[in-house]
């Protein structure tokens, strides 16, 4: 008797115990055998592992049949990249076990990773630029010729939730006027991480079956994705950077339905939008941020550590600014300005799941968004949280299973 997760499961394999989804939705009876049309449907429904009959059924670790050598390999060059470990620690020591078996499962990342470590050898900073003056990075948000502008379906949503009148149907009517927002939406709501079980064919249909607010977030963070583009290449590959954002966005998610925290969309969009603010530095102060992400990964620092020595602000700090900027709701503003030191947000329950998916998505490398080191996780607020340790694989293993998708629904369609 155990737990596989879905990837690992069989057909005729059979159930210790009943099939149910995040929400407690009923998929499939105790003691009855698994048939390849109910792998399918775990996947839909955002299941990621079950528990199964039987003595000799494989655990997490023993299902992917690793040798020693090779886990002994994988946990090496983990711990260079985890230097906020703690073997004293519950969590720490089951991150220890997930980030592992990442490294064995998916060593490509691993390689990616190196090899933009090798690029970074080009961006050593001039030995004056060490005594210069850190740069204001602000000065761009103060700078309304060169702040990024959102789209005005963003402001036009934006209005719609502020005024208490605003009806259901209003606000598909507005989303509908912008064909490709409208066309991304549905996408979503008709993917896997809803599943959904019939099609949502109109917004007006989304609205009702997701929300008002919840589907109002989802439009605004959509949104704000198209803003920042014409970053080059030879900085950081994009696509990596969102798939991270994306992967820290699905397991904030994820981890906030574990807790039964109601709209789970706002919190989806603090981990879509944790990095904005470096993506504001890589835009305007390339040679800056090269400079911080070589520092940190030579010096074995924290990311956010090494920008101090070049900016005036770090990029959380920048980040919660945009989002005061565009008026984006406090509890947004404040998840990206305390991502990496939740006991010190307004909102310490959102910001420590955002905490704990951003150390999840950093740790598994899922995409990378220039941090080489894993973020520390903020173990005091994740304590407060009570979420049992062993639900993190579940998470990293949903947010691995829906980052691929969710950014070709989300990213690929907007080039």
């Amino acid at each position: 008797m155990g737990k596989i997760i879905v990837e690992d499961l069989k057909p005729g394999m059979v159930l210790e115990d009943d099939v149910r989804d995040f929400n407690g939705r009923f998929l499939l009876g105790r003691g009855l055998s698994i048939e390849e049309k109910h792998l399918r449907i775990f996947k839909i429904w955002g299941v990621s592992e079950v528990d199964i009959h039987g003595d000799g059924a494989p655990t997490e670790q023993e299902s992917d049949n690793f040798s020693r050598e090779e886990r002994q390999r994988a946990e090496s060059l983990v711990l260079d990249r985890f230097i906020h470990y703690d073997p004293q620690d519950t969590y720490s020591r089951r991150l220890l076990e997930i980030f592992t078996l990442w490294a064995c499962r998916y060593p490509d990342n691993s390689v990616s990773v190196s090899q933009w470590q090798e690029t970074l050898e080009s961006h050593v900073p001039p030995q004056e630029q060490h005594r210069a003056e850190p740069v204001d990075p602000a000065r761009i948000i103060r700078d309304e010729t060169r702040m990024p502008s959102l789209p005005d379906i963003f402001f036009k949503i934006q209005k719609a939730i502020q005024d208490p009148r605003t009806s259901a149907r209003h606000l598909a009517e507005i989303i509908s006027k912008d064909q490709g927002l409208a066309s991304r939406l549905l996408k979503l709501v008709n993917s896997s991480f809803y599943g959904f079980p019939s099609r949502i064919d109109t917004i007006s249909r989304a609205v009702a079956i997701i929300g008002t607010r919840q589907l109002s977030m989802l439009a605004m963070g959509v949104s704000v994705l198209s803003t920042f583009k014409n970053i080059s290449p030879e900085i950081i590959n994009m696509q990596g950077f969102w798939k991270h954002s994306l992967a820290c966005a699905i397991g904030a998610k994820t981890l906030a339905q574990y807790c039964s925290i109601p709209n789970t969309e706002s919190i989806f969009i603090c981990g879509l939008l944790h990095d904005i603010g470096r993506l504001l530095m890589l835009r305007y102060f390339p040679k800056e941020i090269l400079w911080s992400m070589h520092l940190a990964a030579t010096q074995r620092l924290d990311l956010m550590r090494a920008e101090k020595k070049y900016f005036r602000q770090d990029h959380a700090m920048l980040g919660a600014k945009v989002m005061e900027n565009w008026k984006l709701p406090l509890k947004i503003e404040q998840c990206i300005r305390h991502h990496n030191s939740p006991g010190k947000s307004r909102f310490p329950i959102e910001t420590s799941l955002v905490n704990m998916a951003n150390v999840l998505a950093s740790g598994c490398l899922m995409g990378f968004s220039g941090e080489y080191m894993v973020p520390a996780p903020d173990l005091e607020s994740w304590n407060s949280l009570n979420i049992d340790p062993s639900l993190l694989p579940q998470a990293a293993n949903l947010m691995q299973s829906q980052v691929d998708n969710l950014f070709q629904l989300l990213l690929i369609t907007q080039k």
